[in-house]
């Protein structure tokens, strides 16, 4: 395919490999799907789109509207400013479903398959593919995932699918020892998940935010923005796959070791889109001034709607002070939103700390007079 095989000029600047070069390194095996060579492509020549600055106020009193509309709202395509830093959204996501399946397998162990769906036509949109290909292959190998397959189908939008249904087979006697400390040697991955994708009505439960990456919370590309009409100006800069690779080792564990009853990935829509979903119709006050002090972020409708990839779990209230010791022996930081009442309700927000400072309060009383 052209868009595949082509060398790129971009702004002037001829870039030093092909999409499908880019994508051939980083597959372990012999890629499926459409992909075999067409050499003798003509040079395509493109301009990047770049972002616009921000042209809207969204008002922080409207978050619980914000969430209805953003639930219900499905990505169009990617805008093309966007394609780089939403398909890492996209690899980030499509790793974090595959966290809560079934099975035995670390992140390195995965083997996703990446299909792009690709409007040609506009100017700036092959310069949006391969920033697309580019970013999100670069992303992948920071994290240690080779690719399974990767395909490309013409479309009337932009965007890429991440499905993660595979794990990397057993390496061969000449690279076991290379090989080992990344590869688990029985790993498998299920189709059916481990945890509940909806949070249980169990009283007393914990509501667990763990974000997966360390970078500002920004609303250029995201769905709040397209639902809303507006213009988020700059996307958050996904990049720190170290971090990423932290996070993604010690819930994996919590997983599988059943810790975790129920969770969901924090990606398209952000926290409280992700927030919205798990609670449903149980009563739930979710207190975010920590997350708002840690990221220092005053404006909290970025805080709530910036897609940063993350997950929220749900813990047993006896599970706290373990999960405690865990993510900080791991160096990983994570928020308490609060406790579940059991009931049913509506998901309300607090900004103040006043909630989850009255829970704590309590929870060392009883443990004093415990100790008495």
């Amino acid at each position: 395919m052209k868009a595949l095989d082509s060398h790129y000029i971009i702004d002037g600047r001829e870039m030093d490999a092909t999409p499908r070069e880019i994508l051939s390194a980083l597959c372990q095996d012999q890629p499926a799907g459409n992909t075999s060579p067409e050499p003798g492509q003509e040079d395509i020549i493109d301009e990047a789109a770049d972002p616009q600055p921000g042209n809207g106020y969204f008002e922080p009193t409207l978050a619980k509207s914000y969430a209805k509309a953003v639930a219900s709202t499905k990505r169009e395509s990617f805008p093309l400013c966007y394609s780089g830093s939403l398909s890492r959204l996209a690899v980030a996501r499509g790793l974090l479903e595959a966290l809560f399946k079934e099975g035995h397998f670390k992140l390195g162990d995965l083997r996703p398959q990446a299909d792009w769906i690709w409007n040609e036509a506009p100017i700036g949109s092959m310069a949006a593919f391969y920033e697309s290909v580019s970013w999100a292959c670069e992303y992948m190998d920071n994290l240690g995932v080779k690719l399974g397959g990767y395909s490309l189908a013409p479309g009337a939008a932009n965007s890429l699918q991440i499905r993660c249904d595979t794990v990397a087979s057993l390496p061969g006697e000449d690279t076991l020892f290379e090989e080992s400390p990344f590869i688990t040697p029985d790993a498998h991955i299920g189709k059916a998940l481990k945890t509940s994708p909806l949070a249980i009505p169990s009283k007393g439960d914990w509501i667990i935010y763990i974000p997966f990456d360390t970078c500002r919370y920004r609303l250029g590309g995201s769905l709040l923005a397209q639902a809303t009409g507006k213009e988020g100006g700059k996307s958050p800069d996904v990049t720190d796959a170290d971090y990423f690779i932290d996070c993604y080792e010690v819930v994996r564990e919590l997983v599988e070791d059943g810790v975790a009853v129920a969770g969901t990935p924090v990606a398209d829509g952000g926290l409280y889109t992700a927030l919205y979903k798990f609670i449903g119709n149980k009563a739930f006050t979710a207190d975010i001034a920590s997350v708002a002090r840690a990221a220092e972020e005053e404006d909290i409708t970025k805080l709530l709607f910036g897609e940063i990839p993350g997950v929220l779990i749900q813990i047993k209230d006896y599970d706290f002070d373990y999960i405690d010791a865990e993510l900080l022996l791991q160096d990983v930081a994570y928020y308490p939103l609060g406790q579940l009442s059991g009931a049913d309700g509506a998901l309300t927000l607090d900004t103040s700390g006043s909630a989850l400072k009255g829970i704590l309060i309590s929870l060392m009383d009883n443990a004093s007079e415990g100790e008495d």
